[in-house]
């Protein structure tokens, strides 16, 4: 499984969110809980975006995280 790119529009969404998920990923909730209350400014919501993804990315082979990528993006 990839993991989508930084533009899609999902990201912001989640980052600040707009939409929520029932997560398994459990570092992904956390993170969640912490950049979802930063995400103020366009500045924040991109370094939120990037944290997100990186994490995402170096844990893709995770049961859990390759779960959540499914339940977001399909």
């Amino acid at each position: 499984m990839i993991v989508p790119a930084k533009t899609n529009p999902k990201w912001a969404a989640i980052v600040t969110g707009q939409q929520t998920y029932a997560l398994k990923f459990l570092a992904a909730k956390i993170m969640l809980g912490r950049l979802i209350r930063s995400a103020n400014d366009p500045q924040a919501i991109a370094a939120a975006i990037d944290e997100l993804h990186t994490l995402y990315s170096q844990n893709i082979a995770v049961p859990s995280a390759k779960e959540d990528m499914k339940t977001i993006f399909g």
